[in-house]
């Protein structure tokens, strides 16, 4: 308190000033007795924040890395099957020029057999009716894929749920017919 007196013609007056200490909270009492708790506290909610930070990142980065190798590995087992399609149709286009499908027939078999393979078929060029089969309910049943009877080298299509690999069966002079091979895309 202090005191202070002023003097009006005579009569004294005191006027007294008081000085109220603000009072803190609690809470800030607490915080500033505890600080390297608190400061603890902080630390480790920054760390925590970061490491959420840096695990969603390679978690991104994984995820991206992911996709990028599976569809290199569809690429390599594209071309694999391209290769494969071809030595078929080599296979199957012997045994035609000399008439032996019994020996077709066990390769259309044994394709079969491979891991994914669903059905692999020979088609005639000249009256586009499936001469030979894996199915054997499909065998003289026209084949209505124009873009497949017209190719003139292996290719490949995909569906939904299949990929189709073509390939043309040369003659001497002509094309004699088509090799398709389908396999399944789910893995």
């Amino acid at each position: 308190m202090n005191g202070e007196q002023t003097s009006n013609g005579g009569n004294t007056q005191q006027t007294t000033t008081v000085k109220k200490e603000k009072k803190t909270s609690w809470i800030v009492n607490y915080i500033l007795n505890h600080k390297m708790l608190f400061a603890l506290l902080f630390a480790l909610i920054v760390v925590f924040g970061w490491g959420q930070w840096r695990i969603s990142k390679l978690e991104k980065e994984k995820s991206e890395l992911k996709t990028l190798y599976e569809n290199k590995l569809d690429s390599i087992h594209i071309a694999d099957m391209v290769v494969t399609s071809k030595t078929f149709s080599w296979a199957i286009r012997s045994d035609m020029m000399r008439n032996n499908t019994d020996q077709a027939n066990q390769y259309l078999d044994n394709l079969l057999k491979e891991p994914h393979v669903q059905k692999a078929f020979v088609v005639n060029a000249e009256n586009q009716l499936i001469i030979l089969s894996t199915d054997k309910k499909e065998i003289g049943i026209p084949f209505s894929d124009f873009t497949a009877i017209q190719t003139k080298e292996t290719t490949w299509k995909k569906s939904d749920k299949t990929i189709r690999f073509i390939s043309p069966i040369m003659g001497l002079n002509k094309k004699e017919g088509i090799s398709v091979i389908e396999i399944s895309t789910n893995r």
